[in-house]
């Protein structure tokens, strides 16, 4: 048997230490693209990756955020 390459997704995951899926909150925050409705209360809305160098948040390809819905200082 040999050895294959590994891909670059699978070389990527191997480096993951967490992998928590986020979702939305009560704030109008997150948005699905093709409606430009609020994400509702409880559905997911991305992933957060900790890689032990950083930590990346990323939204699934259905949704946006936008502050512009948020309360001020927030």
């Amino acid at each position: 048997m040999t050895d294959l390459p590994v891909s670059s997704f699978k070389a990527f995951m191997l480096n993951v230490k967490t992998l928590d899926i986020v979702y939305a909150s009560d704030l109008e925050e997150f948005f699905y693209k093709d409606t430009d409705e609020p994400v509702s209360e409880g559905d997911p809305v991305g992933l957060d990756i900790d890689n032990a160098e950083v930590v990346d948040f990323v939204l699934f390809s259905d949704v946006y955020w936008s502050s512009i819905n948020l309360p001020s200082g927030v």
